[in-house]
């Protein structure tokens, strides 16, 4: 179940909340294309990561989603053995409340390849996140391929092998995780995948608080500028698998910037400098404020909790 966010996304906004919510539903509404998927924008055709990221936003929302049976069908009927429309397609069913193939045996078998392919660190390609001045992509990157499977096999009640948590385990450097330099992104795929392996988290606490801005956003790099929504969404995941929790006042903080990146159209955009709204940028915005609603919502003690 996903926890309500409307009321802390629109908290203190007053009169225009009621407007803003509609217009946010309104605005992932009219992504939707003939065959019951989302689109990038029209008239694009569906795809499967922003079906997902709008029945994400929806379900969020309390928000219904009109003939349920249309997105049902085109996910079941859109399942490539392939582990990034697996990951999309089954995050989406498990929305929707629906069963999911049992494909443990293909992603335990890519994962053994991937370790075979690359025995060292050192011999990985590099990738980076592509960027543009509205949107941001991503690029193959072999520890984001190796976290959505992880991912897709969890959802399917299943272990992630130790061979595998040794692997990434290599990639720690200078209180983070990266292939050439540690970054939040990489920083999350790495503690996903290792998950329970992390007993002392203080180093990487400290590395991604060092990407704060005084406004409650984060940057891609100590000390940059300007400050972006994914950055933040990936700080956020980061430190919510660590059980950090700030205390009520840093998150008022976070929930002002990030509401300051929804337009007038309803969307969220990543940078308040410009750029258009997008569902994936509205899908950080909604994941970063469920996490700031579970921070709220427990009382927090202790040192460095700020």
């Amino acid at each position: 179940m996903i926890p309500h966010v409307t009321g802390l996304l629109f908290e203190g906004l007053g009169e225009a909340r009621d407007t803003d919510i509609k217009k946010l539903k309104n605005f992932v509404l009219s992504r939707r294309a003939a065959d019951g998927g989302f689109a990038f924008c029209k008239p694009l055709p569906s795809s499967l990561p922003e079906t997902y990221y709008a029945v994400y936003v929806l379900k969020a929302i309390s928000a219904e989603i009109f003939r349920r049976e249309e997105p049902v069908k085109l996910l079941n009927g859109s399942i490539k053995i392939e582990p990034y429309a697996i990951f999309y397609t089954f995050n989406c069913l498990k929305l929707l409340e629906e069963k999911l193939s049992d494909l443990s045996s293909f992603l335990l078998r890519r994962l053994k390849e991937i370790l075979e392919r690359f025995t060292q660190p050192s011999r990985i390609i590099d990738y980076y996140r592509g960027t543009t001045a509205t949107y941001s992509f991503n690029l193959p990157s072999i520890l984001r391929e190796i976290c959505i499977i992880s991912c897709s096999l969890r959802l399917l009640g299943k272990n992630i092998p130790d061979d595998v948590k040794d692997f990434v385990e290599k990639f720690r450097k200078e209180g983070g995780f990266g292939v050439s330099s540690p970054s939040l992104q990489e920083v999350y795929y790495c503690l996903y995948i290792l998950y329970n392996r992390i007993e002392e988290g203080n180093d990487v606490i400290s590395f991604i608080r060092q990407h704060e801005c005084p406004t409650g956003s984060f940057t891609k790099s100590p000390g940059g500028y300007p400050p972006y929504l994914e950055e933040t969404y990936y700080s956020l995941l980061c430190l919510k698998v660590l059980g950090f929790r700030y205390l009520a006042h840093r998150c008022r903080k976070i929930l002002k910037y990030i509401a300051s990146l929804q337009i007038a159209n309803g969307g969220f955009r990543r940078s308040i400098y410009g750029g258009i709204s997008t569902l994936e940028d509205t899908y950080y915005a909604i994941v970063s404020l469920r996490i700031l609603k579970e921070m709220q919502m427990v009382k927090i003690s202790g040192e460095g909790q700020t």
